[in-house]
């Protein structure tokens, strides 16, 4: 398993209630990092509180990780459908 498919992993395993998170490679490091599930908690945090934006840039290190949180109870708002990429990778468990 590759550290990319243990970070999908990881993410997948992440209680998010009501909303489906995606993650984009945006730069790549060496070694897993960290600060994953306390960064996504304290995003979907912020999103209950009412904070409009659904994507967060995560840097640690060389790592440069997009998340983009998907509501699960309501059609997607145009501005993050994944119609414009060329590729998206999801790991259910």
């Amino acid at each position: 398993m590759t550290i990319t498919d243990h970070i999908f992993q990881k993410v997948a395993e992440i209680s998010i209630p009501h909303f489906f998170v995606t993650v984009e490679f945006a730069a790549m490091g060496s070694g897993m990092p960290q600060g994953i599930e306390t960064f996504l908690q304290e995003k979907h945090k912020a999103i209950l509180r009412g904070a409009n934006g659904r994507k967060f840039i995560y840097r640690e290190g060389e790592w440069r990780l997009i998340f983009t949180f998907f509501p699960t109870d309501r059609v997607v708002d145009e501005r993050y459908a994944l119609k414009n990429k060329t590729s998206l990778y999801m790991y259910k468990k």
